[in-house]
């Protein structure tokens, strides 16, 4: 709070100021509600009547201060942290700042009106009236200060209590261990973050999921473990979020999990998890867009479990190791084709690129190396697996 010091106004001045306090204060309350919408209702309310007390105590406080011709307040004064208080609770109460700091100007105006009126009709010198509503003005200044110091001290509050029980409620959300759904509401409801009926999890190549949420037009829960940071997006296939989500990832390394229930959202976590690792790794092209699991489901359950993944594709396609690396890549093409246009020449030849003959000639080749594998319904299927397997994860 500012210092201000003044002359001692004359002991007469503040005994007629003082004889006039109930109307002085009425004054003040009747500008304020003739300027203010809000605060019009408010101070005709019971719950006004803190804000009326609050006016008389801070009058009463500038009056014996100005006697004294010392500052009225101070940093631990009663009267200061009142206001401090009622700055606490206007904020509690839903209202704005700004509505706030308009209706505490109105009733700074009105103060020194009302007090130059006073003074003027107990003809008080000209200087001694100057002095007493530099005072006011200085005063409500101080006063101001206190009321938006309370207002911002609750917000602030309240922010990182919210922002606690919403980190709360992500941990409850994603708990491994299995989905308490009472525990779930109740957390959603402290932290004041309305439960949806499907969300998605976006995991994030970063530590630090706050940049992104600040980026986002959503109310999302943000969370980080050993594994990376996350963001829980409720209604993910909304209008619009897409485009809003590749918005404020702005670049950065992301994968989305499949639309859930709140019940699966660990799921949704994992699967966003091990597409975004698919990527890192070159398995999956990351396109355009944020990289969704959903499209890419085949490769997830391909690659799940990586090392039985590449078991499977080195036992399958074993013979064909021995081969020079560009042969084996051409065998490796042709299979896949023949396999995926179900053994129709032609037309992988016209996928390839090639002749007929070349593609009969490769799979006489494969013939040789893989046996009945290619005659046998299940052989065909794990000779599909495999091929699939080394495309997406070379070595």
């Amino acid at each position: 709070m500012s210092e201000w010091t003044a002359e001692p106004l004359p002991a007469e001045t503040v005994a007629i100021v003082r004889a006039r306090l109930g109307t002085l204060v009425d004054g003040i309350i009747a500008a304020v509600q003739a300027g203010s919408p809000v605060y019009g209702e408010v101070l005709d309310a019971p719950e006004g009547m803190a804000l009326k007390l609050g006016v008389e105590q801070a009058i009463r406080a500038f009056l014996d201060a100005a006697e004294r011709g010392q500052r009225a307040g101070g940093s631990n004064s009663e009267t200061d942290e009142l206001w401090r208080r009622l700055g606490e609770a206007e904020f509690q109460s839903g209202r704005r700042l700004d509505d706030l700091r308009a209706a505490f100007r109105l009733g700074i105006r009105a103060a020194w009106r009302g007090a130059a009126d006073v003074a003027t009709r107990a003809g008080v010198s000209a200087p001694v009236a100057i002095a007493l509503a530099e005072s006011i003005f200085v005063y409500g200044d101080e006063l101001a200060t206190d009321v938006v110091e309370g207002y911002l001290r609750m917000q602030s509050d309240e922010a990182g209590e919210r922002e606690r029980r919403r980190r709360r409620l992500a941990a409850v959300l994603m708990d491994p261990a299995g989905h308490d759904a009472e525990a779930v509401a109740r957390g959603a409801e402290l932290a004041q973050w309305p439960l949806p009926r499907r969300l998605a999890v976006l995991a994030l190549g970063g530590d630090d999921p706050g940049a992104v949420a600040r980026r986002l037009d959503l109310d999302v829960l943000g969370g980080a473990d050993a594994e990376g940071a996350w963001l829980v997006l409720p209604d993910p296939d909304g209008p619009g979020r897409p485009t809003a989500v590749d918005r404020a990832l702005d670049g950065q390394g992301a994968a989305l999990g499949p639309t859930v229930a709140p019940a699966d959202a660990p799921r949704s976590l994992r699967w966003a998890r091990l597409t975004l690792a698919l990527i890192g790794d070159g398995a999956l092209a990351a396109g355009g867009g944020t990289p969704r699991a959903a499209d890419h489901l085949s490769t997830l359950i391909l690659l799940q479990d990586r090392e039985l993944a590449m078991a499977l594709a080195g036992v399958r396609l074993a013979p064909l190791a021995g081969l020079p690396a560009g042969e084996r890549e051409r065998l490796h093409q042709t299979l896949r084709a023949w396999l995926a246009h179900q053994r129709h020449t032609p037309q992988v030849a016209a996928e390839l690129h090639v002749h007929p003959q070349t593609v009969r000639y490769r799979i006489a080749k494969l013939r040789e190396l893989l046996g009945d594998l290619l005659d046998d319904p299940e052989g065909r299927f794990e000779l599909e697996l495999a091929v699939r397997i080394a495309a997406a994860a070379p070595d």
